[in-house]
């Protein structure tokens, strides 16, 4: 079955989700534009595709010299312009040349002249050692296609590994792990997420003991392991908030025993999972709170919850 449409279940957020959705269509639209194949109108062997590229060759006509003291600029001018270098408290000022001037050191500009320039100063450089690798993994013995996410699967643990090694040899060495559980494991209480030989913990240890330099994450939440589809426990219709920080205290301990360098609490429950595991003597794992509340308005996180069902 397709995803409920956000605003179904957050009403408030229907504005907020229809002007994101907006953006993500018209980026979308952006994008398959930049990619779509050239017309034959403007394929590279017409003659308008020829017309252009001399154009271009030949490079930007040369404006002539620039008077930088605008001196008698508005002079013939039929109407009286403001000089913003006159009066007692000028607007702008003049250099020692008696140029236009704008009293300021910085001048973004000068960084941006030229490719070798601004290949110099750029300060991000995105390369695969930037990106985070969502594995999805369950317990059978085969791939199978995730139907709300075109092109992805869920792996079993032999072939999540393969693919781990294809990744790393590609410069890619973070992974993110999430579970689909069988559904006979699942409680309202989610007390298969703590369990050390469950699906995470085990491919935790996979992968660290492959590819001990790699890093690898793990998602802090309740949902694969609840009867409730929540990532809370449930009582009455209502989420118990301390009985579910609890479990995901637990559920975090036990990650950073199996290994996972890097837990993220969808829950937003950082604080108390890292009082968890501070005394636990678990220093070493990082915390990586994700916006819950802001991606479940979203129609493609609709699509990336349902990957865990």
């Amino acid at each position: 079955l397709p995803p409920p449409h956000p605003s179904a279940i957050f009403p408030s957020f229907s504005l907020f989700t229809m002007k994101f959705a907006s953006v993500i269509l018209a980026t979308f639209a952006g994008v398959a534009c930049a990619f779509a194949p050239s017309t034959p109108a403007f394929s590279r062997s017409s003659a308008l595709y020829s017309a252009v590229e001399d154009e271009v060759s030949t490079g930007p006509v040369a404006a002539g010299s620039i008077d930088r003291s605008l001196s008698g600029t508005d002079s013939s001018l039929s109407y009286d312009a403001f000089d913003p270098t006159s009066g007692d408290s000028p607007a702008l000022k003049r250099n020692n040349a008696d140029e236009v001037w704008v009293s300021q050191r910085a001048r973004p500009r000068r960084n941006r002249k030229s490719a070798a320039v601004r290949g110099m100063v750029r300060e991000n450089i995105v390369t695969p050692a930037n990106f985070i690798y969502p594995l999805f993994i369950h317990e059978e013995d085969f791939n199978t296609e995730i139907p709300s996410m075109p092109g992805c699967e869920r792996h079993s643990l032999p072939n999540m590994l393969k693919e781990v090694g294809e990744a790393y040899d590609l410069g890619v060495k973070t992974f993110v792990l999430f579970p689909k559980v069988p559904d006979e494991l699942k409680t309202n209480l989610g007390v298969e997420a703590y369990n050390p030989d469950g699906i995470v913990h085990r491919a935790i240890r996979m992968i660290k003991e492959a590819y001990p330099d790699s890093v690898v994450c793990t998602d802090v939440a309740l949902d694969p392991y609840s009867d409730q589809g929540h990532d809370g426990v449930v009582e009455d219709g209502k989420i118990l908030n301390d009985v579910t920080i609890n479990q995901l205290c637990k559920q975090a301990v036990s990650q950073a025993r199996a290994g996972a360098d890097v837990v993220a609490p969808s829950d937003m429950m950082v604080r108390s999972c890292d009082d968890g595991e501070m005394k636990e003597d678990h220093k070493d794992p990082l915390e990586r709170p994700e916006e819950n509340a802001e991606k479940l308005s979203t129609w493609i996180s609709g699509n990336f919850k349902l990957s865990g069902c």
